[in-house]
Parts: C-alpha cells; sequence; structure tokens
C-alpha cells in the first residue's frame, strides 16, 4: 500500500513539476471537491455564483464521476471529465484553480503549476491536524518539510477562511503559509443561510451528525450510540410531545441499521442528503461532537448540543484545540439519558445555549463574516488580486 502511494506522488509530482505553465488566462477558472467525486461544499457554491454573475469568467467543473459530468452537461454547465485529454488542457490553461480538499479533486494529471490556486477547503473547527502536532525539528517533520517542497497536494496560492484563530491553524497546517495569503473572506457555503424565502418551517428539526471514529473500539461504540436512538420510544415520545422529529445523519462507513421504525426518528445517509447546507437551513436543534459543522451552524444562531461521550478517548487518537474545553459547558452531554434532559430544556427554552454559540462565533467567524455575502467576498478579492475588470 505505501509503495503505491509512493508510485502515485512520484507520478503527481513528475506530472506537476513538467507541465509548468506561467503563460495562463486568468479569466478561466477551474473547480473541482471530494476527490472529484462530489458536487457539493465551498467548490459547488463559488461555481455557480461565478456563472451566475460574472459571465467574464469561463467557469468549469471538474469531475471523476460521470453522473455529475452528465447532470452539469444536461444543465448547460461546462464539465469535462478528470484525466481526459480535455480536461488536461483545461487545467493546463487555467489561471485560477479552486479546491475544497486537495490538488486531487481535479483527478490524477495536476497540470496546474503556475495557476492561482486556491484552498476553499472543507472546515477545520477545534480539531488539531497532524501537521500542527509535529515538532519541526525532529528528522520526520524534515522529511516531510522537503517532500512538500518537491509537491504536496496541499499547494496553495491562497487560502480562504473564516477568523484569525482559523487564520494562525492554517499557518500552521500548511508549512508556515504566509499569514498575508490566508484571507478572511467567509465560506462560499454558508451563503445559502442569507438567502431569501429559503426557510422551510413548517416542521421542527433536530439534526445529530456524529464525527467519524477511526478506530474499532471507537466505530463500535458510536454505532452502539445511534442504534440505541433510533430504537428509543423514551426518545421518540418526547420528540413527539414537543413536536419535534429528530435526523441522525452519520458518517457514511458507520455501520447502522436503518429500519426507521419510529415515527418521529429518522436514520438518513447521504443518498437522502444531497446538500447538507440546506438541510442546516431548516435544523433547529443540532447535536454534534467534534465537527467543523459547527462553524456553519452557529451562523444561524441556534442551540448547538456537543454529545462527547468519549471525549478523554477521542483526545488521546486526535488531540483537540485548548479553546474546545470552552464550549463544554451549558450544552455539554456525555450520555443518552444527559442528552435526552437536556433537549427537554432546550423543547421549553430553559438553556442559556446563547452563551455558548458567542464562545464558538469568537473563535470561528469574525464579526464581520456573519452576514452572508462570502462569495461576493473572495470575488471581490480575486478580482483584485487578478486586475480584472468587472
Amino acid at each position: 500500500m505505501r509503495f503505491l502511494e509512493l508510485y502515485r506522488w512520484i507520478k503527481s509530482a513528475f506530472i506537476y513539476r513538467i507541465n509548468k505553465n506561467i503563460d495562463r488566462d486568468k479569466y478561466l477558472w477551474v473547480f473541482g471537491c471530494w476527490g472529484g467525486m462530489k458536487y457539493a461544499d465551498n467548490s459547488k457554491y463559488l461555481f455557480e455564483y461565478i456563472v451566475k454573475n460574472y459571465p467574464q469568467i469561463r467557469a468549469v467543473w471538474i469531475t471523476i464521476n460521470s453522473d455529475i459530468y452528465d447532470t452539469l452537461k444536461n444543465n448547460n454547465k461546462e464539465v469535462y471529465l478528470a484525466n481526459s485529454f480535455l480536461a488536461d488542457r483545461i487545467l493546463k490553461k487555467a489561471g485560477v484553480a479552486f479546491f475544497t480538499n486537495s490538488l486531487n479533486d481535479f483527478g490524477d494529471n495536476p497540470m496546474l503549476n503556475g495557476a492561482k490556486i486556491c484552498s476553499l477547503f472543507h472546515g477545520v473547527g477545534f480539531k488539531k491536524e497532524l501537521r500542527e502536532l509535529d515538532n519541526q525539528n525532529t528528522f520526520k517533520s524534515k522529511l516531510k518539510l522537503l517532500k512538500h517542497r518537491i509537491y504536496d497536494l496541499s499547494y496553495t496560492s491562497l487560502i480562504f477562511t473564516t477568523s484569525d484563530f482559523l487564520k494562525k491553524k492554517f499557518h500552521r497546517q500548511q508549512y508556515n503559509a504566509p499569514l498575508e495569503r490566508i484571507i478572511l473572506t467567509g465560506q462560499p457555503r454558508n451563503d445559502v443561510f442569507f438567502e431569501r424565502g429559503n426557510k422551510n418551517r413548517d416542521e421542527k428539526l433536530i439534526l445529530y451528525l456524529p464525527t467519524f471514529r477511526e478506530d474499532e473500539i471507537g466505530k463500535r461504540e458510536l454505532e452502539r450510540i445511534i442504534n440505541e436512538m433510533v430504537d428509543s420510544e423514551t426518545l421518540n415520545t418526547s420528540l413527539g410531545e414537543a413536536g419535534y422529529r429528530l435526523i441522525i445523519k452519520p458518517h457514511y462507513l458507520t455501520k447502522v441499521h436503518k429500519n426507521n421504525n419510529l415515527s418521529n426518528i429518522r436514520l438518513y445517509d447521504d443518498s437522502d442528503i444531497p446538500d447538507i447546507q440546506r438541510l442546516l437551513m431548516n435544523i433547529d436543534i443540532l447535536i454534534t461532537d467534534y465537527s467543523s459543522v459547527i462553524g456553519d451552524f452557529v451562523l444561524l444562531n441556534r442551540p448547538i448540543i456537543f454529545f462527547s461521550y468519549d471525549l478523554d478517548k477521542y483526545k488521546k487518537l486526535k488531540p483537540m484545540d485548548s479553546e474546545y474545553d470552552e464550549v463544554l459547558n451549558e450544552t455539554y452531554v456525555t450520555t443518552l439519558d444527559e442528552l435526552l434532559s437536556l433537549l427537554n430544556k432546550l423543547f421549553y427554552n430553559q438553556v442559556n445555549y446563547q452563551s455558548v454559540n458567542n464562545i464558538i462565533n469568537n473563535y470561528i467567524n469574525a464579526p464581520f463574516l456573519r452576514n452572508g455575502e462570502y462569495c461576493k467576498n473572495i470575488c471581490d478579492y480575486m478580482f483584485t488580486y487578478l486586475n480584472i475588470n468587472r
């Protein structure tokens, strides 16, 4: 497996290096996300915004998913299948590239050497990434730094984020990326929260979005928790009495039985929720644990419950920023009984969740980035940066 990974890295590095092109079209912008598998997240929202508002920009989507290709093609969007001749030709000419995960969002042939590579990323939150933990004086860290200088899937010219706290995190994560190249604009996907006429408030909804556990013990414990919730008559009755429905959306690799026998509890998978942001817009209470989704949902100023039942175990495997502990107060629970008790209090406005939201916003969303227009912020910056006339 490691040999295969090394081979792919050498191949990608070779393609990236030999295809350097500084004579690029600054009006040609390419977009991709999630290894080319999805049409979603920040890249999708920015892509659609530019297609709608800036006809002078040639916006192109790159994907490895034939279903996405067909859908976009049928909707008159310019799209190419990654690793094809046409996609490679576009990538080699593009002046700007936006990704959410890495250069792999554009396929196996990263012909973007010389383009302005812009990272939108998926989310950060309070989890520490591996590069934040490394002692930079160790041999391993120096070797990783050398590898990064030769080629790295996280190469960026610009990084767009939401606060000074996250700006410093990206600075550490991205091999000491210059702070002046990390720009505060907000996340494009969150513009949906501020669209007029986009609220469907006919029913009251709770969403449970647990973080994926990578270790086997953690996986089994989460699966047990979810299965107990799905089968809980007590929880179902409390929800019904207060007029709420609970949606449980685990990671796609989490194994749970999808019986949906109870009237007020539903277990969803990726096929049920094509766009998580549209769902969040209609959620009244969010239940999560370590997920970066809190930075999105807090913009709606609604209750967030931290169901971090395995906090100490999780921290040993996935270290957290010390700031995370600050949000674990009024809406922090560790058992299903505590969760049910807290929900009953929230149903009748007996919890001061606003103090928790204030703490989250202080770290995740700068005060001037809590009212939308995030796509516009990025476009304003890029047009000035590239000296493009409107």
